[in-house]
């Protein structure tokens, strides 16, 4: 009976050495959180290197082990150092290649909601300073994108406001490219907003301290967040992160609830919020006018708190 010992396989120990590295650079601040969202584009890798190692299960050569081995060394390093070239290019190299500019009127609405559905790249959202408008803006479209989709009515004294990013033409596209958009929003300061965010892949802005929000959700997958609460009123927030970072700030003289929920994600929290568990609480929550009750998830990263 022809018994052999079966060959260790190559996918998953390589996978694991490789994202333990990258995870290990991130945390250390050596390498920026939106290598991940260039390294998702290289996908087809994994298929190469499933067919690698069933070719190697199944061949009894330690000359066809050792070539497979040095092949998927090579093919994986070679992604991760052309993805690790690209996430530090200096982004201002960026070029918008066509630009559309948003504005449309509050009316005589007194509450107003805004969903948000963005793609890849840059999106900044703050406080209009003394204007009639609901919202104000410019989208600065990169190479291969399709223009977004906006929507807005007005309905009982409530304004509803829609921008949805489109699939890119080529969404197979090389990294690397100009590729992605950049959104830059100013809202309303005048009337209390539901705002609802979904973004998918880069870096993220929002201030909402000027503004009137009892309702804030973002969910993104891969990048780089930074929001900022209101500084008055009473509001409540979710935050979902994939893999990335998470700043928020806390203007001083609002009181806080914050709960975490997280996987690999290492906790830097201000000592102004008290620590029971997995949640964070100012000693004033339960008795001041201006609040924020937040919920953080996170699965792999930094969230920050301060």
């Amino acid at each position: 009976m022809d018994e052999r010992k079966p060959r260790p396989g190559l996918i998953g120990p390589l996978m694991l050495i490789t994202v333990g590295v990258l995870l290990l650079l991130n945390q250390a601040g050596a390498l920026p959180w939106r290598v991940w969202g260039i390294l998702w584009r290289f996908w087809p890798v994994v298929l190469i290197l499933i067919g690698l190692d069933i070719l190697v299960k199944g061949s009894r050569s330690l000359l066809v082990y050792i070539i497979s081995l040095l092949v998927a060394v090579a093919v994986l390093g070679g992604v991760v150092a052309y993805t690790i070239h690209q996430s530090r290019q200096d982004t201002s190299t960026w070029q918008a290649i066509s630009t559309d500019s948003l504005r449309e009127g509050r009316q005589d609405a007194d509450r107003g909601d805004v969903g948000l559905r963005f793609g890849a790249g840059t999106l900044a959202i703050g406080a209009l300073s003394d204007s009639p408008s609901f919202v104000e803006g410019t989208i600065e479209y990169g190479q291969y994108s399709a223009k977004a989709r906006k929507d807005f009515g007005l309905k009982d004294g409530r304004a509803s406001f829609s921008l949805e990013a489109q699939s890119p033409s080529l969404p197979g596209s090389i990294p690397g490219l100009n590729i992605g958009d950049r959104w830059d929003l100013n809202f309303t300061r005048r009337i209390p907003l539901d705002m609802s965010v979904d973004a998918g892949v880069g870096k993220v802005e929002i201030d909402l301290s000027d503004m009137k929000v009892a309702e804030f959700n973002l969910k993104t997958g891969v990048g780089e967040v930074m929001v900022t609460v209101p500084a008055a009123g009473q509001t409540r927030a979710s935050i979902d992160l994939g893999i990335g970072s998470i700043t928020v700030l806390v203007p001083h003289g609002v009181a806080a609830e914050i709960d975490v929920s997280r996987a690999l994600c290492t906790v830097r929290v201000d000592k102004r919020f008290v620590r029971s568990g997995d949640v964070y609480e100012t000693s004033d929550y339960h008795t001041a006018t201006n609040t924020i009750e937040l919920e953080i998830t996170c699965a792999i990263g930094t969230i920050t708190v301060r």
